[in-house]
């Protein structure tokens, strides 16, 4: 049997989920990253000096931000799910 809830529930989480972005800037303002829910990058920005430090050190740089605007973006998801379990707790409660 097909449940239509819960179809409809997934159908507005992934909806939701497709508009998450999440940010990161390093502390210098060299690298500034924004990711999707599954790690890609939708956007980046290097300043003309983020490699005045050397390639490995820019390395370091893209990597760290692109991980905390991750974690940011996977913040973002993670609020969706708890608002949507939130409305599925509340609606047992009403008895719907």
């Amino acid at each position: 049997m097909y449940d239509y809830d819960r179809a409809a529930e997934i159908d507005r989480i992934n909806a939701a989920l497709v508009n998450i972005r999440g940010t990161a800037r390093c502390a210098d303002g060299s690298v500034a990253i924004e990711t999707d829910v599954n790690g890609r990058i939708t956007n980046i920005y290097l300043a003309d000096y983020a490699m005045d430090d050397g390639p490995k050190r820019l390395e370091s740089l893209i990597a760290d931000t692109h991980r905390k605007a991750l974690d940011d973006a996977l913040a973002g998801a993670t609020r969706i799910y708890e608002a949507e379990d939130r409305g599925r707790r509340d609606a047992r409660t009403r008895g719907y």
